[in-house]
């Protein structure tokens, strides 16, 4: 085997043995969450949210299993948050290659390792011939499985076997938090969202009838109601707005009465006036064309 080939082999299993790492702790802490959303009533703050007041209650077909909207949005949250909570915890890990881990665990292989993989390429050179050589017959005691960390394994795997039975129980039996209801939970939410409810009443925006005045009993006085006496010029006049009228305030004294009485216009027989207005500037030649047109749509 090429020392390039080897090197290349263990990289990919590296790269597969942390991907599982990363997956154990992924399903080890969506599985916890889960738990602690159903223990602390979290999925019976659906109905009370405006958002998923409509879809709480309904069930989903799935692999031949009726699963509700709470277990399948409690599951997509605790999913979210898995991912958020894996990724920072492996955003720090060693990432360092498959060549210095192996070189660790193979004593006889350090330095000898990568110095013959940068050199590969150079076999004339009788030292790196030799040194390939060398490294070469020791790679076939070198497993992949040198490279898994068991620690990081094991606790992935106990996690994972801890906790499913453990939420199966908790759903079937219905285990819930007495401190913590839906209703401090929605309490939470909407402290988070800036949402509330008094803040969009419609008293706020509209004055209800009855209300008192800021401005005074000035701004209330009723101007259909009793009268209202003021004296101009010595003159006592009535403001008293009558109701359905539009005319606005108005003295009865100085009303003048309205001359609707007028002379019916005699019929008349139809026919072609001249306007005094008229000027018969006509181009030369077409004047008699020009008036026989117009004596024409006058009789129309």
């Amino acid at each position: 085997m090429d020392i390039r080939d080897f090197v290349n082999k263990q990289e990919a299993a590296l790269k597969l043995y942390r991907r599982i790492y990363k997956l154990l702790d992924f399903v080890g802490t969506t599985l916890i969450l889960y738990i602690l959303l159903f223990y602390f009533n979290a999925d019976k703050v659906f109905p009370l949210l405006d958002s998923f007041e409509v879809k709480a209650g309904t069930s989903y077909d799935m692999l031949g299993m009726s699963i509700a909207f709470e277990t399948v949005s409690l599951a997509l949250i605790a999913a979210f948050v898995s991912v958020i909570i894996t990724f920072l915890r492996h955003l720090r890990n060693n990432k360092a290659k498959a060549i210095t881990l192996i070189e660790k665990q193979y004593p006889e292989l350090n330095e000898r390792l990568r110095t013959a993989y940068d050199n590969h390429n150079n076999l004339d050179n009788l030292i790196v011939s030799d040194l390939l050589s060398t490294v070469l017959s020791i790679t076939p005691k070198v497993t992949s499985s040198a490279l898994i960390i068991k620690e990081k394994l094991v606790f992935g795997v106990v996690i994972i076997l801890l906790a499913s039975p453990t939420t199966v129980y908790v759903v079937e039996n219905d285990i819930r938090s007495n401190f913590i209801g839906a209703e401090d939970i929605k309490d939470v939410i909407d402290k988070i969202t800036f949402t509330n409810d008094d803040d969009n009443k419609p008293d706020d925006l509209y004055e209800i009838d009855g209300d008192s005045s800021e401005n005074g009993d000035s701004d209330n006085e009723d101007l259909t109601g009793e009268t209202a006496i003021i004296v101009v010029e010595g003159t006592e006049v009535d403001l008293t707005l009558p109701p359905g009228t539009g005319a606005g305030f108005w003295n009865p004294e100085e009303a003048e009465e309205a001359d609707e009485d007028f002379d019916q216009s005699s019929p008349y027989e139809i026919s072609i006036i001249s306007s005094q207005a008229y000027y018969e500037e006509l181009p030369e030649g077409y004047e008699s064309v020009i008036k026989s047109y117009f004596e024409k749509m006058a009789k129309t």
